[in-house]
C-alpha cells in the first residue's frame, strides 16, 4: 500500500488518534468511514471529496467531523464519554472506491501507517509535537470506554450528519474541540468554554433557521428557546436561549463587562461540564429530530 504524496481531491483521509483520547473499546466501521480501534494505533479512515471553499484553520474535513461526532454524540448519558483527539497530521490514499469496513484493508492500513509515522517521526517531518503521537511511539496507552451504544445507533447518527450542512458541521466541530481541550487538563478549561459557546450559538442558528422554514419570518431567541424546551417536554418558558449561560458567556468573552473586570475567566468548571452534557442531547435532537433518541437503541455491553 502506497500513501499519496499530496492531498488528492478525491481521497481517503487517515488520521491517527492521539493518546489524549478516550476511545470506544471496539471499532466502528462503515463503507465510507471507519474508526479503527487498536491498542497501539487507532485511527479514522474517511472518504472525502475536496470542497471549493478553503479554510486555513480547518482541522478536519467535514466528513471526518461527521464520523467523530456520531461517536461522541451517540453515547448513552449514563455510560460516560468518548473524547476523540485526532492528530493534526493526516495521511492520504487515492480514493478508488475501497470498502472502508473491510477488516483486511484496515489491517493493511495499520501496518503502513505505523511505518509512515515512524519514518516521519524519525525525520521530524510533521510530527514535531511529540504529545500527538500514538501509543506505539510513546510510553502512554490509550484509555477506552467499553459502555457505548449499539453500532446501529452510531451509524444512524453518521448517516444523518450531512457534510454540506454548514451550521451543523461548524457547531459539531467546536463541540469536538471543546472535548479535545478538556483532554489537555484543567489549564485549558477556560479555552474550552470559548469553544463550547460557539457550538451553543450554532445550535441557536440551526433552530432559528428551522423556525423560518416553518413559517416564522422573524423568530426570536425566546422562540428558539421554547422550541427546544417543548421538544424535551420542559414546562419552563425562557426569554433567552440557554438563558442560564447568558451571563457566563459575557464574563468569558469580555474581560471587562458590566459584571466588572477579572484577572482570570470567572467561571466554574462544573458549568462547562453541564453545558457540554446538555449540548450532546441538543445536537442529538437536531441531528435525528427525536429527543433522547439514544433510548431507542440497545447499548453495547
Amino acid at each position: 500500500m502506497i500513501f499519496a504524496k499530496s492531498k488528492p481531491k478525491k481521497r481517503i483521509t487517515l488520521r491517527p488518534m492521539t493518546t489524549f483520547s478516550m476511545l470506544p473499546a471496539s471499532s466502528f466501521m462503515t463503507t465510507n468511514a471507519s474508526l479503527y480501534i487498536d491498542e497501539h494505533l487507532s485511527f479514522s479512515a474517511t472518504r472525502v471529496e475536496e470542497e471549493s471553499d478553503y479554510y486555513e484553520l480547518a482541522w478536519c474535513d467535514a466528513e471526518e467531523i461527521a464520523l467523530l461526532s456520531s461517536i461522541v454524540v451517540g453515547i448513552h448519558p449514563d455510560h460516560g464519554k468518548a473524547f476523540l483527539f485526532p492528530a493534526r497530521w493526516p495521511f492520504y490514499l487515492e480514493d478508488n472506491g475501497e470498502d472502508l469496513s473491510n477488516p483486511e484493508l484496515l489491517a493493511e492500513i495499520v501496518d503502513t501507517l505505523k511505518n509512515e509515522i515512524a519514518v516521519r517521526f524519525a525525520s521530524g517531518k510533521d510530527t514535531n509535537s511529540w504529545e500527538e503521537l500514538p501509543p506505539f511511539l510513546k510510553n502512554r496507552p490509550y484509555e477506552f470506554n467499553s459502555k457505548l451504544n449499539s453500532t446501529e445507533y452510531h451509524l444512524f447518527l453518521f448517516e444523518h450528519i450531512k457534510p454540506n450542512d454548514t451550521m451543523l458541521i461548524r457547531g459539531l466541530s467546536h463541540l469536538l474541540k471543546c472535548g479535545m481541550l478538556r483532554c489537555l487538563g484543567r489549564s485549558f478549561v477556560d479555552t474550552a468554554c470559548l469553544e463550547i459557546y460557539v457550538s451553543l450559538e450554532a445550535t441557536l442558528q440551526i433552530i432559528l433557521n428551522r423556525l423560518r422554514l416553518a413559517g416564522n419570518p422573524n423568530p426570536t431567541n425566546r422562540d428558539a428557546s421554547n422550541y427546544l424546551l417543548s421538544a424535551f417536554n420542559e414546562p419552563a418558558i425562557s426569554e433567552r436561549y440557554y438563558g442560564e449561560y447568558y451571563d457566563d458567556r459575557i464574563r468569558a468573552i469580555h474581560p471587562n463587562s458590566r459584571f466588572g473586570a477579572a484577572k482570570f475567566t470567572p467561571l466554574y468548571v462544573d458549568d462547562l461540564y453541564m453545558l457540554y452534557n446538555d449540548l450532546l442531547r441538543t445536537y442529538e435532537f437536531l441531528i435525528t429530530g427525536v429527543p433522547n433518541s439514544y433510548m431507542v437503541y440497545p447499548t453495547a455491553r
